[in-house]
């Protein structure tokens, strides 16, 4: 293969009407349909047992459902490799390695409800993270942290589109795609202004920090299979596995993945 054959020829370039990709530059991805899903696991913990579920305060939502409906503003997250410049490996060239992932904080904003829920909550979960040992207006008061295995939660974005939820018998339509949160907890929770003049709707920005994310694209409904913890075994409770893209169920010892499954090391078709 000659040099020039790995530059693009005229043939790459496409010089077509823009009737034959019509459908492709007809279909963006908008900004608006999302939903980030608070699957919290551990809040009866961190909550110190006070109840977010009064109908009249939540109207009539769970708070976790009140939580997801006020989030007015999520990100999908990037990533960043750290790398490591090596010199000498190759004469005369300078070449660079990736030797850690990091992933960037995730930020967050709700829209301040009249009744302050969402407000109480985070602050009732920050003040948990590093609560106020003793009697808080005493002088001698100090605090101590709490066991991360206590408050890291998990929390989900999900992103579909306006043709996602749509019935009847469609050629095609766009899936759903989601991003898991792991081991995500409050770092920063900005102040927020009030003054007098023109009304806005009160917000409330919070930072959150996690160890790392999964994904999984062009998803209809995730597969769901029995959990089994250390304590006992219910068929009620459901879970999604799945991480980049894969689509990954455990049931007791039996691994089914795409195109069969593993038991003790054997496929079985």
């Amino acid at each position: 293969m000659s040099e020039n054959s790995l530059f693009p020829r005229r043939s790459n370039i496409f010089q077509n009407s823009v009737l034959d990709v019509r459908d492709s530059i007809a279909r963006p991805s908008l900004d608006t349909l999302y939903q980030v899903v608070f699957s919290f696991g551990k809040y009866e913990t961190w909550l110190n047992g006070i109840n977010y579920n009064d109908k009249k305060r939540s109207q009539g939502q769970d708070f976790k459902r009140k939580m997801s409906l006020l989030c007015t503003e999520a990100e999908i997250p990037g990533t960043q490799y750290q790398s490591t410049l090596a010199v000498g490996h190759h004469q005369g060239i300078q070449e660079e390695f990736p030797n850690l992932r990091s992933f960037p904080p995730l930020n967050l904003t709700f829209y301040c409800d009249a009744d302050m829920v969402i407000l109480e909550i985070l602050e009732t979960w920050m003040s948990f993270i590093n609560p106020i040992q003793t009697n808080q207006r005493r002088t001698d008061a100090y605090t101590r942290f709490n066991y991360p295995e206590d408050y890291k939660e998990i929390i989900h974005i999900t992103k579909f589109e306006r043709d996602t939820f749509i019935d009847g018998n469609r050629e095609y339509k766009s899936n759903m795609s989601s991003y898991e949160f792991v081991n995500i907890w409050p770092t920063n929770l900005t102040s927020m202004r009030v003054a007098y003049g023109d009304s806005n709707v009160l917000k409330c920005s919070v930072q959150f920090a996690y160890d790392r994310f999964f994904t999984k694209f062009n998803y209809n409904d995730s597969n769901n299979a029995v959990v089994n913890t250390h304590v006992n075994s219910n068929s009620n409770d459901q879970k999604t596995y799945g991480g980049q893209g894969s689509s990954v169920n455990k049931l007791g010892d039996t691994t089914i993945r795409q195109g069969g499954a593993v038991k003790d090391g054997v496929k079985i078709n």
